[in-house]
């Protein structure tokens, strides 16, 4: 009985897994489309250009991802942060990276979810 409800749980968890989410968002950038991906690992999310972003909020309808780096001891290295909104209704983001005197250009598109 007891292998039989470990089974059970094993095999409810594992699709999950292997189905996690994929959002491919696209944007311009300098006039130039350029596009992300962002793949959902438990609590956070994989970004094709390496970051790794916490969940820091998430309901049915939103996504906010958020990364912040202090750079400990730099004495040319501002602390920055990074945060991406995801609508997963409407299929939109938007990203911005804030650092002081180096902020990012707001990036906005819409994304398709894959997987």
């Amino acid at each position: 009985m007891k292998k039989t409800l470990m089974l059970t749980l094993l095999m409810s968890i594992l699709p999950s897994l292997a189905n996690a989410e994929r959002y491919i968002c696209s944007y311009l950038f300098n006039g130039e489309p350029n596009s992300i991906v962002y793949d959902r690992k438990i609590s956070t999310f994989l970004k094709s250009n390496g970051a790794e972003d916490e969940i820091i909020f998430e309901d049915s309808d939103t996504i906010v991802l958020n990364s912040t780096y202090s750079f400990l001891g730099s004495n040319t290295e501002s602390p920055s942060t990074f945060t991406t909104l995801i609508d997963k209704k409407r299929l939109t983001f938007v990203f911005i990276g804030l650092q002081y005197k180096k902020n990012s250009g707001i990036a906005q598109g819409k994304c398709k979810v894959t997987r």
